[in-house]
């Protein structure tokens, strides 16, 4: 529901007293995010109220409200004191075993959390084997730093050159640009080429909030602007 005044707001609350699961993970949303009509601030950002919401439309029977929930309990900066990672992880994978592949990604980070990486990997390649689910940043960066798989900065180079919009986010096409460039300028497992090193890292800082990028950037120098192109 597209909330643009309060009497769709109070709509939407007696939909969730009613019991309407749907209804009640809005609400929870609405009380983790806050909401604001015509710059007036119609509901406060209340997190005890989101996770209460998000906890009844599990319990009720929400999918998506599964998961969040179990954001909730894995998450170990909450303020509500409320931690319990083996139900949060128990929650993971009753999703995963459903085929929802998020799910078994953020399992894989819980095992992360737990330092056994080998678990993670495997649990990040799982997720990524579907189609519609694109966790190449995460496997790529394993592959580099020898995380739970063995070193491999050359797949990781291919892995980081298949990261392209419109599957990822602009972050993770920036942070593959930043990596690709500075592997060609390590010239470890490819031979050094400072140009292509300074193309990919122009790309990822682009928008000039990539600090590493930027950084590197200043010790091998830009490409004038009147010999820019897209040839790399």
């Amino acid at each position: 529901m597209d909330i643009t005044t309060t009497e769709k707001w109070n709509d939407l609350l007696k939909k969730a007293d009613l019991g309407d699961t749907s209804a009640q993970f809005e609400v929870a949303t609405v009380y983790e995010n806050g909401l604001n009509i015509d710059n007036l601030e119609i509901v406060k950002k209340d997190i005890q109220s989101a996770f209460s919401w998000t906890k009844k439309a599990f319990e009720n029977g929400h999918k998506e409200a599964k998961i969040s929930y179990a954001h909730y309990l894995t998450n170990r900066n909450n303020p509500l004191g409320i931690l319990d990672i083996d139900l949060g992880m128990k929650l993971y994978e009753e999703e995963m075993n459903n085929g929802n592949n998020y799910a078994t990604y953020c399992l894989g980070l819980e095992y992360r959390n737990k330092q056994e990486y080998e678990k993670a990997f495997d649990y990040y390649e799982r997720a990524h084997r579907n189609e519609e689910f694109f966790q190449e940043l995460t496997i790529g960066m394993c592959y580099y730093y020898g995380v739970g798989v063995t070193k491999d900065k050359l797949k990781a180079l291919e892995i980081f050159k298949s990261i392209t919009l419109p599957n990822v986010t602009p972050y993770e096409v920036d942070e593959a640009n930043y990596m690709i460039g500075k592997i060609y300028l390590e010239g470890e497992v490819i031979e050094k080429d400072i140009d292509k090193a300074r193309f990919h890292l122009e790309l990822a800082g682009k928008d000039g909030d990539h600090r590493s990028a930027q950084e590197i950037l200043l010790i091998i120098g830009r490409t004038p602007k009147n010999e820019k192109n897209t040839s790399h």
